[in-house]
C-alpha cells in the first residue's frame, strides 16, 4: 500500500511541476481546430506577455517534433493581445509555441490598454531561448529554436522591424503594417536593410491604411524574399475577429508550416494557388 502511495504522490508531482509555472489560463473558441486544443496562458516568470500553446505539449511534440515558435506584436503597439487571441489560438492548435507582448485578457473591457517599448519583442524571444534550456520548465527541449518567427499586426509589424537585424529570427510576417516612409516604434525605410530571412506581408486591400506602405516595402526589398499576400475586402483588421483568425489564420499556417514544418505551400505563394484563399491575390519576388 506505502508503495502505491508513493508512485501515486510521484506521478502528481510529475503532472503538477508544469503548471506550477502558470498563474492564469483562458481557452478561445474551445481550443481552435488543431490537433491540439490550445490554451492560453499567463506565465509566472514572464507575467506581461501571453503563451498560446497546445494544452498537450508532449503530446504535440510527440508527433511533431520540437515545436517552432512566434513572437507576436499587438495592433496600436498595446500591452494586450485579446484583439488577436483567436488567430493567435488557432496556430497554437496546429503545433506552435506563440509568445505575445501584453498581460493575459479575460474580456475587452477588463482594462485600458497602453503601448509597450520599441524593441519589447526581444523580452519574449529571450525568454523562451531560456525556457528551453532550463529543466521544469513546460518547454525544456520541446521547442525549437532554429524556427523562430516574429510577426505583428499595424504597429506591431513596425515593432517586428525594430529588432529585424536580430539573427534568431528566421521569418518576419507583417499584418495590415508597412514602413513606407514613417517612422514608427523606433523603425523607419531603412529597417528594411536589416532584414536577412525571408518576410511575407499580410495585407487587408486597399482600404487597408497599411497597403500602400506595404506595396512601397514590397518593391524596396531587394534582398532576401518577399510575399505579397492580400485579402481584398478585409480592411485594416484582417479576420482576426472571425472565428479560428478567418483566412488570415489560414494563410499564417501555411507560411509556417512551409518555412518551418517542411510542408510544400510554395504553389499558394509562388504559383498564385488561391483555390482555397478566394477573394485573395498574392504576389511575390526574390525567390
Amino acid at each position: 500500500m506505502r508503495k502505491i502511495l508513493i508512485i501515486i504522490q510521484v506521478l502528481w508531482f510529475t503532472l503538477d511541476v508544469g503548471y506550477a509555472q502558470i498563474a492564469k489560463t483562458k481557452i478561445i473558441d474551445n481550443g481552435s481546430s488543431g490537433d491540439y486544443k490550445s490554451i492560453a496562458v499567463t506565465e509566472k516568470s514572464l507575467p506581461d506577455f501571453v503563451v498560446y500553446r497546445p494544452e498537450n505539449i508532449n503530446s504535440a511534440v510527440g508527433k511533431e517534433g520540437k515545436l517552432p515558435i512566434l513572437v507576436w506584436a499587438n495592433g496600436g503597439c498595446m500591452n494586450s493581445s485579446i484583439h488577436h487571441e483567436r488567430l493567435l489560438s488557432e496556430v497554437a492548435s496546429h503545433g506552435y509555441i506563440i509568445v505575445a507582448i501584453g498581460k493575459l485578457q479575460m474580456t475587452i473591457e477588463e482594462r485600458e490598454h497602453q503601448h509597450t517599448a520599441d524593441k519589447e519583442l526581444l523580452k519574449g524571444i529571450n525568454w523562451i531561448s531560456e525556457q528551453a534550456k532550463t529543466k521544469g520548465s513546460d518547454y525544456y527541449k520541446n521547442i525549437d529554436l532554429d524556427k523562430i518567427a516574429v510577426g505583428g499586426q499595424s504597429c506591431g509589424g513596425a515593432q517586428v522591424m525594430a529588432i529585424a537585424d536580430d539573427r534568431r529570427i528566421k521569418t518576419y510576417l507583417m499584418f495590415n503594417s508597412g514602413m513606407g516612409d514613417m517612422t514608427m516604434a523606433g523603425a523607419n525605410k531603412e529597417s528594411l536593410e536589416s532584414l536577412h530571412s525571408r518576410i511575407i506581408y499580410i495585407e487587408g486591400g486597399e482600404s487597408d491604411v497599411a497597403f500602400k506602405n506595404a506595396l512601397m516595402d514590397y518593391d524596396r526589398i531587394n534582398h532576401v524574399p518577399v510575399v505579397f499576400a492580400n485579402h481584398l475586402t478585409a480592411g485594416h483588421g484582417g479576420t482576426f475577429a472571425e472565428k479560428h483568425g478567418g483566412s488570415f489564420a489560414g494563410i499564417t499556417m501555411d507560411w509556417l508550416d512551409w518555412q518551418f514544418k517542411a510542408k510544400d505551400k510554395s504553389h499558394i505563394f509562388l504559383e498564385n494557388d488561391l483555390s482555397t484563399y478566394p477573394g485573395w491575390t498574392v504576389k511575390s519576388k526574390n525567390f
